[in-house]
């Protein structure tokens, strides 16, 4: 069984199966932990806590969907979402991946015109800076 997980600001309990994340006051995710393809815990630089970040594809099995989230683990409980991470490995088969991967994936521009296009159209500044950025990473990796 898996005890509970809760610091300020955030709840993370797992009942029958069901990832319960929850942001008190902001926002709850439930999700069968059977979705749960990742999870991980990346240390942050200068202390001793975490983030934990977890992969959750949606439904149906062949779809291609990633819910991605992102939570800061104080150090006082890193030792618990490690058994969190070592349960969910056990029980559901969650790879042991490290979220990293997602970090060096190819960075590619949203269409226009896709659906998953969020605003347009951009102002001359955004697409200078998009641009910008855009090159310094390139150079970066090279």
């Amino acid at each position: 069984m898996i005890l509970p997980l809760e610091w300020p600001g955030f709840q993370l309990s797992c009942n029958e199966g069901i990832l319960g994340l929850r942001w008190p006051g902001a926002a709850d995710l439930h999700v069968k932990a059977e979705r749960c393809v990742e999870a991980s815990l990346r240390p942050k630089s200068g202390d001793e806590s975490c983030q934990l970040v977890f992969r959750f594809k949606s439904a149906p099995p062949d779809a291609t969907d990633l819910i991605v989230v992102r939570v800061s683990v104080p150090a006082a409980q890193v030792q618990g979402a490690e058994q969190l991470i070592q349960w969910l490995r056990r029980e559901h088969g969650v790879l042991d991946q490290q979220a990293d991967e997602d970090e060096r994936a190819e960075l590619v521009r949203v269409p226009t015109g896709s659906d998953g296009w969020v605003l347009a159209p951009t102002g001359t500044a955004s697409e200078e800076l998009f641009d910008e950025v855009m090159d310094r990473i390139k150079n970066d990796a090279d």
